[in-house]
């Protein structure tokens, strides 16, 4: 692979535990990257929601599908999961369903297939995947999703006649702390690329007090996250051609 950000600062604002991998395709490729993370994972909000949480999980193999649309949203069930079950059999006949390779990649680590995923890497198509198949009408759907998505999967899910149960899993809350001190860096010697891989991202990053520095560009993993930085006056100078962290660097470099 060639060394094509060379010379080039880049900053990552996903959360800390999830910069990881996008870190290490920005370095493979000879970037300075910084790390500003602008969320935090956390389990749902209340004690009713956690113990709801746990006992969704509980009940999964009573379901027809598991509709998985993030990568935080798999890593949480499965740890819910495998508390409550020491086999992986317990999870039933349910098939599994992912909005793109990203959280189909984490699903696998688990060892389970993938049965359903979109062209596309968004909610909506998702949706129309399942649009496009054999009726479900009344199947019985848990969709394992953070307090904040969209409604976009319960609501497409519902009218195509699935029973569609909403499992809460975390909550995304805004990191104002420069954990890495690398925010002061921004500011000190500025960027060539900022890059957004969520809308909840870019809206904490601007929502408290952030700005860019003169000449960076803002790049975007795909069209939510493009339309959220444009609703927040941002312009959107790049923008990945499919939703996943390889595109994204593809898409600067």
């Amino acid at each position: 692979m060639s060394n094509n950000l060379q010379g080039k600062r880049v900053v990552v604002t996903r959360a800390s535990s999830q910069a990881g991998k996008l870190k290490d395709l920005l370095e493979a490729r000879g970037a300075d990257v910084l790390e500003i993370p602008t969320i935090k994972i956390l389990p749902p909000q209340t004690a009713d929601a956690q113990r709801d949480f746990v006992e969704n999980v509980s009940h999964i193999h009573t379901y027809d599908w598991i509709v998985f649309t993030s990568v935080n949203g798999v890593e949480q069930f499965f740890e819910a999961f495998f508390k409550a079950y020491a086999d992986a059999r317990s999870l039933g006949g349910a098939k599994i369903a992912a909005v793109g390779p990203s959280t189909a990649a984490k699903i696998n680590e688990y060892r389970y297939a993938v049965d359903l995923m979109p062209s596309e890497y968004v909610a909506e198509a998702l949706v129309k995947e399942f649009a496009d198949k054999e009726s479900i009408e009344n199947l019985t759907m848990m969709w394992v999703r953070g307090a904040e998505a969209r409604d976009i999967v319960a609501k497409g899910l519902t009218a195509l006649g699935a029973i569609v149960d909403e499992c809460i899993a975390y909550q995304t809350v805004a990191e104002t702390e420069d954990i890495t001190g690398d925010r002061k860096r921004l500011n000190d010697e500025g960027a060539d690329y900022i890059l957004f891989a969520n809308s909840s991202g870019a809206r904490n990053f601007f929502d408290h007090g952030n700005h860019l520095p003169e000449g960076c560009k803002v790049a975007s993993i795909g069209k939510i996250t493009s339309q959220t930085l444009r609703d927040l006056g941002q312009t959107v100078d790049v923008e990945a051609t499919e939703s996943t962290m390889e595109s994204l660097v593809d898409a600067i470099s």
